[in-house]
């Protein structure tokens, strides 16, 4: 294998010569500038004489090198393909480069400052053809300079990101931005631009762009890992999406079968009259109105299970529950205690039969309301109970009278 000539003072050749412009521009003092560019210019043409011969040939195109792998004895050593180009061409290149656009600047402007001295003299104020073509190689000498330079700089980075990963193949570009004192942005364009050139032969960026891969093995791990994350986290994201599902689901069903706090306070409250009907019904003892009142408790329950299964109709049972059941419960409660009293009187017993008529008005009325409800249909509370109003009325149970009727039968 041909050993590379590399010359470990070139690297900072390349750095001497940006410092020296960067101070010139910083300064604004160009006077050493021409005489600095030049001693170093000179010092990298006898360095470089014997690179350039040995190594012109490879700079179109950099070959890849191989690293000796030193394993622990006593294995014996294996060689590895590499995963960096040989950088000595491009080295060599970048300083013939550097020397040549130096020289080169300084002498195009030492004419060009000649002549535009000569014409200053002459006092004539036409520039000659001689004057423009020395200003058009001056501005190639000094592109040649930059050039130079900036390839200087960047294989001196390369080797620095070379020393950062070791013998690791894969490396944060945030630890590569630190090894060079860039920023991360500009290592990820430098870093790609040198992937292009070759000089990371198997190199390549993760998806995510944060991180450099120099081998293709390693990257294809990566991407074998990265696929499988992804599977795993689009499976969860799934899992999780079917479980808020069922969930979202589970809160309809309870919210659908459960009953709100209003539903809930109408059926307690149902539930509250049918009780005191029942108790009302155990004190009387009479069969024919203890037959009308289990009746009325049967239809009155019904009701309200029905209500229970169909929530919506309970806006049209408050004011069912705010008359009709409290009026049916102080004639229940006003006949059995009549219906207690030793001396039944004429009073009494006419008083007791006009309450039994109106029990059958009112199993009516709630056999209406019952099968309205199963219908499915609006019920007309107000009217119903204007009608049961005045047939209490008509027979003398309003509420007045029937309080008047208390008071003197106690």
């Amino acid at each position: 294998m041909a050993n590379n000539v590399q010359h470990p003072d070139w690297d900072d050749l390349g750095r001497s010569i940006q410092e020296a412009v960067d101070r010139a521009v910083g300064s604004r003092d160009f006077g050493k500038l021409n005489q600095t560019i030049s001693d170093i210019a000179g010092k990298a043409v006898d360095m470089g004489t014997q690179a350039v011969r040995r190594s012109v040939e490879n700079v179109s195109r950099p070959k890849p090198e191989y690293i000796i792998a030193k394993p622990n004895p006593p294995q014996q050593k294996a060689q590895l393909p590499a995963v960096y180009a040989k950088t000595g061409g491009l080295t060599a290149w970048g300083v013939v480069k550097t020397a040549l656009g130096g020289v080169f600047s300084f002498s195009f402007l030492i004419a060009l400052l000649t002549r535009l001295l000569t014409f200053a003299l002459m006092g004539t104020a036409i520039l000659t053809w001689g004057v423009a073509v020395l200003g058009v190689f001056l501005a190639g000498s000094v592109w040649m300079l930059g050039s130079g330079i900036s390839d200087l700089c960047e294989l001196s980075r390369f080797n620095r990101y070379r020393k950062a990963l070791g013998t690791s193949t894969h490396l944060a570009l945030e630890k590569l931005a630190r090894s060079v004192g860039k920023t991360e942005k500009f290592v990820r364009r430098e870093v790609q631009r040198m992937i292009d050139k070759g000089l990371f032969l198997e190199g390549h960026l993760d998806k995510e762009e944060t991180c450099l891969i120099t081998s293709n093995e390693t990257y294809r791990n990566f991407e074998r890992s990265r696929l499988e994350l992804e599977e795993r986290q689009r499976q969860q994201a799934e899992e999780k999406k079917l479980l808020a599902a069922r969930e979202a689901a589970e809160r309809e069903r309870k919210a659908a079968s459960a009953p709100n706090a209003q539903v809930q306070e109408v059926l307690d409250r149902g539930n509250a009259f049918i009780a005191q009907i029942r108790s009302c019904n155990d004190a009387i003892p009479g069969e024919e109105i203890s037959g009308k009142i289990s009746r009325m408790e049967l239809i009155v329950q019904r009701i309200f299970q029905r209500a229970e299964q169909h929530p919506e109709i309970v806006p049209d049972l408050k004011k069912l529950m705010d008359y009709y059941l409290p009026m049916t419960v102080k004639l229940l409660t006003a006949y059995a205690e009549m219906d207690a009293q030793p001396v039944q009187g004429e009073t009494i017993q006419n008083s007791k039969r006009e309450i039994e008529d109106t029990l059958d008005t009112l199993n009516l009325a709630f056999e209406k309301l019952l099968d309205s409800v199963f219908k499915e249909t609006a019920l007309d509370v107000s009217s119903d109970i204007s009608v049961l109003n005045t047939l209490l009325a008509r027979e003398g149970l309003a509420e007045d009278e029937l309080t008047k009727l208390q008071k003197q039968n106690i």
